[in-house]
This record gives C-alpha cells, structure tokens and sequence, in this order.
C-alpha cells in the first residue's frame, strides 16, 4: 500500500489549517497599520549606537556625517503600536534605540515589526541586538558587537584597522564579511555544525572539531570573534 499520497495530502490539510486559524486570529486582533518615524540625533565623536529590535531588518550605513540619522517602518495592529513604542535616547556617548518600548504589559502581541535604515558616523562603535531580524552594516570602520537568533548579519567595510573589535553571535542566521584585503586580527570560531571559509588567508594557531582560534593576514590588535549554533560563517574581499 503507497501510503504517501495520503500522508502528503494529510500535511496539506494541516497546512491549511493552520493557515486558517492564523488568518482568523489576524482578524480578531484587527488590521496592519504602518507607522513611519524619522529622527535625528547628534552624536559625539566615537560614540555608541545602540539597537534592539526583534523583527523586521536593519540596514546601518556609516557616513561622513555627525549625526544618528533614523527611518524606521513600525508594522503592527493599531492597539500594539499604541502601546509599543519605538524609543530613542541619547546619554553621555551613546544613542539607544529601542524598537519595542512598553508603555502598557502585554502578555501576548508584545512586538512591533520594525524595518530600520539608519546611518551612523563611520567611526561609531555598533551594539546591536536582533532577534530575527536581518542585519546589514555597511562602511563602519570601528568596532561592532551584533547578536542575533535567526536573522542574518552582514558586514561590509572598505577600511579597517587592526585596532578593531568585531564580536558577532547568531544561532541558525549566516554571517557574511566583506573585509578590505590587507584586513588583519586574530579570529575565534566556534559552531555546533556551522561552517567557516575565507578568501583572505588564515593560518590556524589551535582548533578542534568545532572551534579554531587563528590570525587573519598575520594578525593583529583587533579581535574576531563569531560564534554560531548552526550558522555558516564566511569571509569576502
């Protein structure tokens, strides 16, 4: 007896479903409404930004400028965007930005999808926090630390100084870098089942099945440090 087509029919009923139930649960809570925020922030020389933001992307593009410049597209039902805001602080040398700041506890519904282009001066330094958001960082030339679950992180810079730190941690997303080819630092890997590759040369100091410590180009002052449960791990020129 060829027990597939049933099998395969009994998934696409389930699939159904459950697609059902999401639909009649969207309009119980109502409809998508899109918010914009657009804000400007001054920010000392050398300074921090800090994000956390759960869902949607990130797009963060160092600039000649002084300034924090935000566009941020907040997506949610009316009530969450009501009670969930997007918070942006400034204190001493660092910019904070908050995507998903409660005004109101909710047990349920408690995050605001947020797509985020932000550009920074090219000498700050980078928090980021992302659950499941994408990241993308593009021609920051200082020391970055990003984290995330599922989404991706990718980090293109045209300079880079061997003073630099770059410390980097998902658990299933990829990790993407586009380093200028004389890019120089000492790297440490760690993965479950993640894989590494490099177009610039790396010699390995010690390894073992699911961590090497190594030097980039010979090595140098600044740190490497990217870790991922099952992320692969790769760098470019």
């Amino acid at each position: 007896m060829n027990r597939r087509p049933f099998i395969t029919s009994f998934v696409l009923v389930l699939g159904v479903l459950a697609l059902a139930d999401v639909s009649a649960a969207q309009r119980a809570r109502g409809p998508m409404e899109t918010e914009t925020v657009d804000r400007t922030v001054p920010m000392p020389s050398n300074g921090t930004l800090r994000l956390k933001t759960f869902s949607g992307r990130v797009r963060i593009t160092g600039t000649s400028g002084r300034d924090v410049v935000v566009h941020a597209v907040r997506r949610a039902t009316r009530d969450r965007l009501d009670d969930i805001k997007l918070d942006i602080t400034a204190t001493g040398s660092t910019v904070e930005i908050d995507a998903n700041h409660r005004l109101v506890e909710r047990r349920n519904d408690n995050v605001v999808e947020t797509d985020f282009d932000i550009q920074v001066p090219a000498t700050a330094r980078l928090d980021i926090n992302a659950f499941s958001a994408p990241v993308t960082v593009i021609n920051v030339s200082s020391s970055q630390h990003i984290e995330g679950f599922s989404g991706s992180v990718t980090v293109e810079a045209t300079e880079w100084s061997d003073a630099n730190d770059l410390d980097i941690k998902t658990f299933s997303g990829s990790v993407r870098l586009r380093l200028p080819a004389q890019a120089r630092g000492t790297i440490d890997f760690n993965s479950f089942s993640g894989t590494f590759e490099s177009d610039l040369p790396v010699t390995l100091n010690t390894s073992s099945r699911r961590n090497f410590r190594g030097s980039l180009n010979g090595g140098g002052g600044g740190e490497l440090r990217l870790k991922t449960f099952s992320g692969d791990v790769a760098i470019r020129r």
